[in-house]
């Protein structure tokens, strides 16, 4: 007669193995987790299947439903290990903070952890207790590194990557996969794999009769994106594999999944926020974001497939502080009010321009915008800086040129009444005509399709948050520019906007005013005969139709600036140093 101990232990093995074929249920019951029929259906798959890509439209859950799955499997399956991965290392740990909301709520879960969730700068873990001898489970956030070598050591039963899309290709085959190259059991299976080559050697047994105990998995999520993406080459090849599967008459271990927020049910989503999002996005974005769809190219006047061409392989990194041995040009669009930021793109200038960082300051005043803009010059040699004089400029204008707060003065090179002035001659205030905004457009449009003008890749090997929310703003940059249409008055005048009121594109217009800041800076130093001015590492000339060389040597004569000229016949007879083309 079995004991008490034994009856228990042979109930609770039951149990375990009813919640491991039915996760929903173990999910409720376990951690307290209440799925919407769509999010069953997901995470069945993902619970079941080997391979799954989920493309979720926003506040479906897809992040939350990878942290469920990572805590369910690691509490089911004693000594399992889960690597959460994402494009940036913060985009791993918001998995893992899905991973703490639930532990928060289950008092199972906080049972079975050893400690509490960890999170140290260059990882997140969680880990949990041995059981029968077997080696505790564990959760791993990991940041992804272009080489692999921060996660080289990491072996995985389950893989899971959100922002599929994001992650780039290459080390998504190269360095993700290999994480799983991992048996759950490796001798166990070594075993298996003898005894059933045996029993088919002596006619027993045919390779139909065993089914697949493959434990390694990988579970990819991500909104919708464009079909030039490699996500949209897995979805496809993953559908291959599914039909295939049905033709054999098998069980298919793919699944994808394009979930748009109109399959959760009544009173899961504000609906008057998914309004507004459709009045203020374009079409293409909001069907990306809201309605999981796969888009050919973005239809405005810079192709989404132009901006990825200028970002796969770029090896342009992002930049908080630049070299002072290089030259930045930055743009600055000083929106102010309402929903607007002012926007600041910076560009690297060289043989091949980068774009090194972006950013939005929100609901500042002007004398805030104007430290703002002396602070970047402390961390980057700014050369030249592009700024319209709109929206709140000329006040900014103002506060550079009488050096606010004791900062040395930055002085708009075009104006003759600074003739005289002493400071940074390194301003540069732009007029938003139709002219000007269409030449800036088709100026920054070059500069693309040249590849003559790179966005930096994801920052794959940085565990620093000020890095990822640099991509991200980066990525919000992008998201501007492709909501950019051309229409033409009736005068034949080109328009450049968003289709809709409301859109944000200040980012979009800082950046084509550093795009036309860096044209401008490349003619100053190309232009034979024609001297550069530079002083305190700023450049200047003089407005193509507005002045001559005579004049130049008149204003660094006036102003004590020292000349930087062109090796050439013209400028031999310039005095100052020589520049070497």
């Amino acid at each position: 007669m079995a004991s008490d101990y034994e009856v228990v232990m042979d109930q609770g093995k039951k149990l375990i193995e009813f919640y491991r074929q039915n996760p929903c249920i173990a999910a409720y019951d376990l951690l307290g987790v209440d799925l919407a029929p769509i999010q069953r259906l997901i995470f069945k798959d993902m619970w079941f299947k080997n391979y799954v890509i989920a493309v979720c439209g926003r506040g479906v859950g897809k992040t939350f439903l990878l942290g469920l799955l990572a805590t369910l499997s690691t509490l089911l399956y004693p000594g399992y290990r889960v690597g959460l991965i994402g494009p940036v290392f913060r985009q791993s740990k918001m998995i893992f903070s899905e991973v703490e909301k639930i532990y928060a709520k289950s008092p199972i879960l906080k049972e079975a952890a050893l400690k509490k969730p960890t999170n140290s700068s260059d990882r997140s873990y969680l880990m949990f207790k041995p059981v029968a001898g077997n080696n505790g489970s564990y959760i791993e956030a990991l940041p992804l590194g272009v080489d692999g070598s921060k996660i080289r050591g990491s072996r995985f039963y389950l893989i899971l990557v959100d922002e599929l899309a994001q992650v780039p290709d290459k080390i998504l085959d190269m360095v993700v996969r290999p994480m799983a190259a991992t048996s759950l059991e490796p001798m166990e299976n070594v075993r298996r794999i003898e005894q059933q080559n045996r029993l088919i050697a002596q006619g027993l047994a045919v390779e139909d009769d065993f089914e697949d105990s493959t434990e390694n998995k990988i579970v990819m999520a991500s909104s919708g994106y464009y079909k030039f993406n490699h996500m949209w080459r897995r979805m496809k090849d993953y559908w291959r594999q599914m039909d295939e599967a049905e033709r054999q008459s098998e069980e298919s271990q793919y699944s994808v999944w394009q979930v748009p927020y109109q399959d959760l049910p009544e009173g899961f989503l504000d609906l008057n926020n998914i309004k507004e999002a459709g009045r203020v996005m374009s079409l293409a974005e909001f069907q990306m974001e809201y309605e999981a769809v796969m888009i050919s190219d973005s239809e405005g006047f810079f192709k989404a497939s132009l901006l990825d061409e200028c970002t796969f392989n770029s090896g342009v990194k992002i930049e908080d502080v630049g070299k002072s041995s290089d030259r930045y040009i930055i743009g600055v669009d000083p929106n102010q009010g309402g929903s607007a930021s002012c926007g600041v793109s910076i560009i690297k200038f060289g043989s091949r321009n980068s774009i090194v960082n972006a950013l939005e300051l929100k609901s500042k005043t002007t004398q805030e915008l104007t430290m703002a803009v002396q602070d970047l010059i402390t961390k980057f040699n700014v050369v030249g800086i592009y700024m319209d004089k709109g929206g709140g400029g000329k006040a900014v204008m103002d506060l550079l040129e009488e050096g606010y707060n004791g900062f040395t003065p930055i002085i708009d090179v075009e104006d003759p009444d600074n003739k005289f002035k002493q400071g940074k001659r390194i301003l540069h205030m732009m007029n938003f005509s139709p002219a000007w905004i269409s030449d800036a457009n088709f100026t920054t449009l070059s500069l693309l399709e040249d590849k003559r003008l790179k966005f930096p890749e994801p920052p794959v090997s940085s565990t620093i948050d000020k890095e990822a929310l640099a991509f991200d703003r980066i990525n919000t940059l992008k998201s501007q520019m492709l909501s950019i249409i051309v229409t033409q008055t009736r005068t034949g005048v080109l328009h450049f906007d968003t289709p809709k009121k409301g859109q944000n594109k200040d980012l979009y217009s800082s950046l084509i005013l550093a795009a036309y800041g860096v044209k401008d800076y490349e003619k100053a130093l190309e232009e034979d005969g024609e001297p550069v001015l530079y002083n305190d590492g700023g450049m200047a000339r003089p407005h193509q139709a507005q002045a001559t060389n005579q004049n130049w040597r008149q204003v660094a004569s006036g102003a004590g600036v020292q000349p930087l000229v062109g090796i050439d016949k013209g400028a031999a007879l310039l005095k100052g140093k020589r520049r070497i083309k």
